[in-house]
C-alpha cells in the first residue's frame, strides 16, 4: 500500500470517528434537551404552590391578627375554606356589621363569622350543614371557642322535596329567622350533583335583606362559574365582584 492509500484511509477512519462521536453528542443532547422541559413544568408547578402558600400564610397571619382568638384557628384549605377566603369573608362581617349570616356548610368558617360578630358586638351566625356527625363536631368547635351566643348550627339533611338537585332540609331553618344579610356559600359539596349549589340563591333570596351579600367560595370552578352567572340573570340588579383568592371567590351584591 503506497503511501497515498495509506493517508485516504486514516483520514476515512478519523472522518468516520468524528461522525460516530458527533452523532453521539447529538443524541446526548437531544436527551438532555427533551429531559429539561419535565425539569423546567417541575420548577414552574413548585414555584407556582410556593407562592400560593405564601399567599395562604399572609393571608392566615392577617386572620389570626384580625380575629385575636385566645387560640389558633383549626387547620384549612382542602375541604375547609383557604385562610384567603375566610380573610375575604371576616373583612365583609366586620365591615357590614351584619344582624344575620347564613352559610351554607360550616366548620372553621363558623368559628371565624362567629368571631367577627363577636367584634361587632351584634349579630348571629346560621349554618346549614347536612352531616350530623360534622354538625356535633363543628358545634364541639364552637364551645372550645366560647362563641355558642354567636352561631347556632342546623342540622339541615339533603333532599329534593323543593328543588331538583338535594338541597338543605328548609324545614329546619328557623321560621322566625330575621332578614339574611350576609349568605356564605360553601356546600352542598360538589359531588353531591352538578351545580350543587345553584338553588342557594332560589331557596333562600326571600328570606334575605333588600342589600344583601352573597359570598362563593371556590368561584373559580366551572360549575360555580356557570352558578354566579344564572344567579345574575337571576337577580339583574346584583353585581358582582372577585376579591382574589386561591380556589376563587366571588362577591354578589343584591342591590
Amino acid at each position: 500500500m503506497d503511501h497515498l492509500t495509506l493517508w485516504l484511509s486514516l483520514l476515512t477512519l478519523l472522518s468516520l470517528v468524528v461522525l460516530a462521536v458527533s452523532a453521539l453528542i447529538l443524541y446526548k443532547t437531544r436527551k438532555v434537551h427533551l429531559a429539561t422541559f419535565p425539569l423546567l413544568q417541575d420548577l414552574a408547578a413548585t414555584r407556582r404552590e410556593t407562592e400560593s402558600l405564601f399567599g395562604q400564610i399572609h393571608a392566615l397571619l392577617a386572620l389570626e391578627r384580625t380575629l385575636a382568638l385566645p387560640h389558633a384557628l383549626p387547620p384549612m384549605r382542602g375541604w375547609a375554606g383557604s385562610p384567603d377566603f375566610l380573610l375575604v369573608v371576616a373583612n365583609e362581617v366586620l365591615r357590614s356589621k351584619p344582624a344575620v349570616v347564613m352559610e351554607c356548610s360550616s366548620g372553621v368558617s363558623t368559628i371565624v363569622v362567629a368571631r367577627c360578630l363577636q367584634l361587632n358586638g351584634k349579630g348571629h351566625v346560621y349554618s346549614l350543614e347536612h352531616d350530623a356527625p360534622y354538625a356535633a363536631k363543628t358545634r364541639d368547635l364552637i364551645h372550645s371557642y366560647g362563641l355558642q351566643e354567636w352561631a347556632t348550627v342546623i342540622h339541615a339533611p339533603l333532599e329534593t322535596r323543593r328543588t331538583d338537585t338535594p338541597w338543605y332540609a328548609e324545614d329546619a331553618i328557623p321560621a322566625s329567622l330575621e332578614p339574611i344579610d350576609i349568605l356564605v356559600v360553601d356546600g352542598p359539596p360538589q359531588n353531591t350533583a352538578p351545580l350543587a349549589r345553584l338553588p342557594a340563591l332560589a331557596r333562600l333570596l326571600h328570606r334575605m335583606s333588600a342589600n344583601a351579600v352573597v359570598i362563593m367560595d371556590d368561584a373559580d370552578r366551572d360549575d360555580e362559574i356557570e352558578i354566579v352567572k344564572r344567579w345574575k340573570s337571576f337577580v339583574p340588579q346584583s353585581t358582582e365582584r372577585r376579591p382574589h383568592c386561591e380556589k376563587g371567590c366571588a362577591i354578589l351584591h343584591m342591590s
